[in-house]
């Protein structure tokens, strides 16, 4: 007989950012990222347009999986040398740009002699869009993400391979779609029918924007929430893990005795995604999640000298070991209710 306990229990994956490392992308730096327990590495287009042997040669030798994240209308540098995180406002330029990025990745994640789970996370669009413009772009970006399945691939010896495809997610994110809540209520409503639309969920994004840590055991005007969570867990295969507050992105000392109240909250989100998480793509039955915190203006510094108050690796540190607890609490109750299920399943037979 078919008993709950045929499911099979999830793994955590952890994904370090190179956002912050001032260490330049070497075999030696991604060997060391792996001694830490991490599966895979987030990394910005830049990585594999300025550096890509190096990045390709250091996940092999690291067998670290990568997520590629890229920023349709940005990902390049100026002639100033600026960063372009967003150019344009224009819904073609962002359809043209998610298209040629989207199979970089792909090559990128072809070339490599191990796949690992490698996926795609993109900050897509643009916040003041309406929800037109939204549904036609997104709905783009899902005709495109199906499009990959068609080029072919050849060995060595020109036998016919088939290309790996990345899973792709689209991340909650300030000045991007979904950069709130409402936007994601909103737009998803249009789009019912999108199975393969998944998320990325940096909700510190959408406690900064909306000015509080939801709340709605305690706070009446939060009593949207749980319905919301609902929606995004059912789409959510990646967690950027960043504890958020009310007036910022990140929380500078996430440790800290009067962080404890935002702390929890945030972390019984986090339980909630992952329990829920989806298995997209033939991905695999795996929780990815990444610690991931910034350096300035992320990070809060002093005037005058822009020191910075607090250390980011201690910070990225103890967010690792809140999610690697967090994640084996899980799999003790798991556990329980796999005992559980056992026992009612032989008593039944009996």
């Amino acid at each position: 007989m078919s008993t709950p306990t045929d499911k099979k229990e999830k793994e955590l994956k952890l994904i370090k950012t190179l956002w912050g490392i001032d260490d330049p992308i070497s075999a030696k730096l991604f060997q060391s990222i792996k001694s830490e327990g991490y599966h895979g590495v987030e990394v910005i287009r830049l990585a594999w347009t300025l550096n890509r042997q190096e990045l390709i040669t250091s996940l092999n030798a690291s067998q670290l999986a990568v997520v590629c994240q890229i920023h349709t209308s940005g990902g390049y540098l100026d002639k100033t040398g600026e960063y372009i995180y967003c150019g344009s406002y224009d819904v073609e330029s962002h359809k043209a740009d998610f298209k040629k990025q989207l199979r970089e990745c792909q090559d990128l994640i072809n070339e490599l002699s191990h796949t690992k789970q490698s996926f795609v996370n993109v900050h897509a669009g643009v916040d003041a869009w309406s929800l037109q413009e939204a549904e036609d772009f997104l709905s783009f970006c899902l005709e495109e993400i199906e499009k990959l399945v068609t080029s072919p691939k050849s060995d060595v010896n020109n036998t016919p391979m088939a290309r790996k495809v990345p899973m792709v997610c689209f991340e909650t994110h300030r000045q991007r779609l979904f950069g709130s809540p409402f936007q994601l209520r909103d737009i998803l409503q249009r789009m019912p029918s999108t199975p393969k639309l998944y998320l990325n969920a940096d909700l510190s994004h959408w406690y900064c924007a909306c000015e509080r840590i939801f709340n709605p055991e305690k706070e009446a005007r939060d009593q949207w929430w749980p319905e919301i969570l609902n929606i995004l867990s059912k789409r959510c295969v990646y967690i950027h893990a960043r504890f958020g507050w009310a007036q910022g992105p990140q929380l500078s000392d996430p440790s800290a005795k009067e962080c404890t109240l935002d702390r929890e909250l945030q972390l019984s989100v986090w339980k909630v995604l992952m329990e829920n998480m989806s298995s997209a793509d033939g991905i695999g039955n795996y929780c990815f999640v990444s610690p991931e915190y910034g350096p300035a203006p992320y990070m809060v510094t002093l005037p005058h000298t822009q020191t910075p108050v607090a250390s980011l690796p201690n910070a990225v540190t103890f967010t690792k070991k809140c999610v690697e607890q967090l994640f084996e609490q899980m799999k003790i109750l798991y556990l329980c209710c796999f005992v559980v299920d056992k026992r009612m399943a032989a008593e039944f037979e009996y």
